[in-house]
C-alpha cells in the first residue's frame, strides 16, 4: 500500500483559470488532493459544472477536467508520506464531506481575499487551499500550519521538497466517475444555482447559519 497523499498544482484550462493566474501572476491557479500517484480522482473545492463557474463545493474531480475542453492542463504532483493509521483516518474524513458535499460551499470571498493574503472564515466554506492547507494542517504534515498564507503560491512553495512531477496533466482517465463537471446545464438552472450560493453565503456571514 502506498501510504502517502499527492497533492496536485494545476493550471487549470478554464477563462477563470487563465484570470487567476493573470491577476497572481502565478503558473497555477489551482490545488487538488489525492490518494493515488496517478491522480485519476482528486478532492477539492471548486465549481461544480464547467458551465457554472460561480457555483461551488466539496468536488471528487476527474483527471478529466484538465485534458478536455480547452486543452490538456500543465500540472504539478507532490507526494507527502502519511502514517498508515493517519492514512485511514483521512478515508474517513473524505468519505464524510463527500456523504455532507451539499452542506459544504466554495468560499467565494476567501477566493478574493486571499489576493491580499487574507483568510475570511465561513462556517463550512473552503477555498481549493485553505482545503488543501487544512488537511495538512491537520494531519501535521509537510510542516504546513493553520495560519500559514491561504495562496496557492505559498502552498507551492511550502511542498517544494515533495515535487515527483511537472508537466502536462497524465492521461490516467477514462470516464468521469463522480465528477458532475461535464454536465449540461440550463441558464435558468446556472442563474438559480449562482444565486442559492451567494445566498447561502451571505446567510452564514450574517448569522453563522447553513
Amino acid at each position: 500500500m502506498d501510504n502517502a497523499i499527492y497533492i496536485v498544482f494545476s493550471a487549470t484550462p478554464t477563462g477563470m483559470g487563465r484570470l487567476i493566474r493573470g491577476a497572481t501572476r502565478n503558473r497555477y491557479n489551482h490545488v487538488s488532493l489525492s490518494l493515488s500517484r496517478d491522480i485519476r480522482k482528486m478532492y477539492s473545492f471548486a465549481r461544480l459544472h464547467r458551465t457554472i463557474p460561480l457555483y461551488g463545493g466539496f468536488v471528487v474531480e476527474s483527471i478529466l477536467r484538465y485534458q478536455s475542453f480547452a486543452g490538456t492542463a500543465k500540472v504539478k504532483i507532490c507526494r507527502v508520506e502519511v502514517p498508515e493509521q493517519e492514512l485511514t483516518y483521512l478515508h474517513n474524513d473524505l468519505e464524510r464531506l463527500w456523504n455532507e458535499r451539499e452542506e459544504y460551499i466554495y468560499n467565494t470571498p476567501a477566493a478574493l481575499a486571499s489576493l491580499v493574503h487574507l483568510r475570511p472564515a465561513i462556517s463550512k466554506a473552503y477555498t481549493c487551499v485553505t482545503f488543501v492547507q487544512g488537511i495538512l494542517s491537520q494531519y501535521g504534515l509537510a510542516g504546513v500550519i493553520e495560519n500559514d498564507s491561504p495562496t496557492v503560491r505559498a502552498l507551492e512553495r511550502r511542498l517544494v521538497p515533495y515535487v515527483i512531477y511537472e508537466g502536462p496533466a497524465p492521461a490516467s482517465a477514462q470516464d468521469w466517475g463522480e465528477d458532475a463537471y461535464p454536465a449540461q446545464t440550463t441558464t435558468r438552472y446556472a442563474v438559480y444555482t449562482t444565486a442559492r450560493h451567494f445566498g447561502r453565503l451571505a446567510l452564514r456571514v450574517l448569522t453563522g447559519a447553513a
